[in-house]
């Protein structure tokens, strides 16, 4: 098919809202790398992004979904500049974030330039944990890891315990002895900074010591009283209607009311 119907064909997507019907999908598919330019075109255009554009905000999300499949090195770099251009929490950032997650070492180079670059800590968070699912080694990533252990410890420790480098039990173990735990706690997660800390410790290969594992104790009982709370409440509440709320972002509760964060409960399991 010609470029210019190939282009036709993608931008087809704009007729549709978040379903889009299957024949599209796999027409689409089949263009192989005819796509790719038409879809990363989608992908750029921030005026489609929101509720009121054509396509009601989907076709942005509908792209990514589609070159993920695709899988084509020459979108990787558009991708991780609009990871970079938009929000954490919106709907098109996590699944940027998803699919750059699944393509493994081949974002490395563009996600690496773009860590470079960075402007803050929000920008800094989504690179991170692609390149800590990327599977690539590389001291810069390490570097970038334990500074990211300074600012945010939760998000740090899952991303080294993916990164797999066992230098990381140290300062791990460092940042659990200094952390304090909140028994009085009202927050599930008040005291998941001592929990992450204690798996990314453990999935390197490392111990804690006696100290560390009163603290995990303490921290555990702490959520899990809250937890028996929080269900006792859910108990008394008339049951939801049909249908689930829209899913959270990784690092919200997840909403089946766990009090365990999205990513660590449900995301693995729902349809993506």
């Amino acid at each position: 098919m010609a470029d210019g119907g190939s282009r036709t064909l993608v931008r087809g997507i704009l007729e549709h809202g978040e379903k889009l019907p299957e024949s599209l999908h796999s027409d689409i598919l089949s263009l192989g790398t005819a796509a790719v330019a038409p879809l990363v075109e989608l992908l750029l255009d921030e005026s489609l992004a929101g509720t009121e554009a054509q396509g009601a905000g989907h076709a942005p999300i509908h792209a990514v979904e589609l070159l993920t499949q695709l899988k084509a090195p020459e979108a990787i770099a558009p991708m991780v500049r609009r990871l970079m251009d938009t929000e954490p929490g919106e709907v098109l950032y996590d699944e940027l974030l998803y699919a750059l997650e699944e393509l493994g070492p081949a974002v490395a180079p563009a996600a690496l330039e773009a860590l470079a670059s960075a402007r803050d800590e929000a920008e800094r968070f989504g690179l991170l944990s692609v390149l800590s699912h990327s599977g690539v080694k590389d001291e810069r990533i390490y570097a970038a890891l334990l500074e990211q252990l300074q600012e945010d410890s939760v998000a740090a420790a899952m991303n080294l315990a993916l990164y797999g480098d066992s230098r990381a039990i140290e300062p791990l173990g460092a940042a659990l002895t200094a952390h304090e735990v909140d028994e009085n706690a009202e927050d599930l997660f008040a005291n998941q900074t001592v929990i992450e800390l204690q798996l990314a410790i453990e999935k390197l290969g490392g111990t804690l010591d006696a100290a560390q594992l009163e603290k995990v104790a303490r921290a555990r009982g702490s959520r899990h009283r809250l937890s028996t709370l929080f269900q006792r409440m859910l108990d008394t509440l008339p049951p939801p209607p049909a249908g689930r709320a829209p899913r959270p972002g990784r690092n919200e509760p997840c909403w089946c009311g766990s009090g365990v964060k999205y990513k660590k409960c449900h995301q693995g399991s729902e349809p993506r």
